[in-house]
């Protein structure tokens, strides 16, 4: 995790410095993206530690499910 937080920065840096070459507009540009690129990042980020929905199977058949509605009702 480390490496990628160091990627990131590294990387943004790159991007900010290579705006500010450019322009101050393309400076903005870059500060709103990287902006939007750190807080995906911190979601997804956040997101790991969520135990993520599963699918069962369903073991019975429809004629089971309504054999079992019939008993009931």
């Amino acid at each position: 995790m480390r490496l990628s937080v160091v990627l990131l920065l590294v990387s943004l840096a790159g991007v900010l410095g290579g705006a500010a070459l450019i322009g101050l507009w393309a400076l903005g540009l870059a500060v709103i993206a990287d902006s939007v690129a750190v807080g995906v990042y911190a979601l997804l980020l956040e997101d790991e530690g969520r135990a993520r929905p599963s699918v069962h199977a369903v073991t019975s058949s429809v004629a089971d499910v309504l054999e079992r509605a019939r008993r009931a009702g």
